[in-house]
């Protein structure tokens, strides 16, 4: 039997999105406080994906991309992202390429088979080479640093992205993310009932977990 304070949380997120990664970041503390409060909370998390751009290209200026997208406004939005960064521990970065996610995304699967635990590697890794290391996710190099960060094999974990294995997969779960309403990222699901959209403190996460226990009370 499950504990009265048990959550599964779904992590819905592009691995190019900067509020993904300080919403990784929230969350965590969000299930730390959570097991203060609780002493029988327990939390699993695993990561659905999402493309904020599906026709993207590989080997892109950031800079470049963020200017066309942005304008000027993209001078202030790095200068608050950092501050932003900094509070959560994290040292953004803006420079180096960026390339289509979906890569990424079929590593993270890929990763999900090997235990919640795995995953939860590959992703943090994934996130930080990208945001901190300004590495380019297109690259096959990269992707394999964060294989082998989260205790995958090297060979097999290049075997499967060389191939067309979870293709469709991932691509089946970013158009059921979609039908389920979803816009944007990060979002998280909650017991497969309740939904929070964007990089939320970890305060109001809380304040979730208190609808979702109350409701199961109900």
């Amino acid at each position: 039997m499950a504990p009265a304070h048990s959550l599964h949380i779904s992590v819905v997120l592009d691995t190019i999105c900067p509020w993904c990664y300080v919403g990784k970041r929230r969350i965590e503390k969000a299930i730390s406080m959570a097991k203060t409060k609780w002493s029988d909370f327990e939390a699993s998390v695993d990561y659905m994906p999402y493309q904020l751009d599906s026709d993207m290209g590989d080997g892109l200026s950031k800079e470049e991309v963020y200017r066309k997208k942005f304008g000027d406004r993209i001078s202030a939005m790095h200068e608050r992202l950092a501050a932003v960064g900094k509070e959560e521990n994290i040292d953004f970065k803006f420079g180096g390429n960026m390339s289509n996610t979906l890569n990424s995304h079929r590593l993270i699967d890929y990763a999900r088979l090997e235990g919640s635990e795995t995953e939860e590697k590959v992703v943090s890794s994934i996130l930080r080479r990208y945001f901190e290391l300004e590495q380019d996710l297109g690259q096959m190099d990269v992707l394999l640093g964060a294989a082998v960060d989260g205790g995958l094999d090297k060979d097999k974990a290049k075997k499967y992205l060389e191939s067309d294995d979870g293709i469709d997969t991932v691509k089946q779960k970013i158009k059921h993310a979609k039908r389920l309403g979803i816009t944007g990222v990060p979002f998280y699901i909650i017991n497969d009932r309740f939904g929070i959209s964007g990089a939320e403190s970890p305060e109001t996460f809380i304040q979730v977990f208190e609808k979702v226990f109350a409701k199961n009370e109900q």
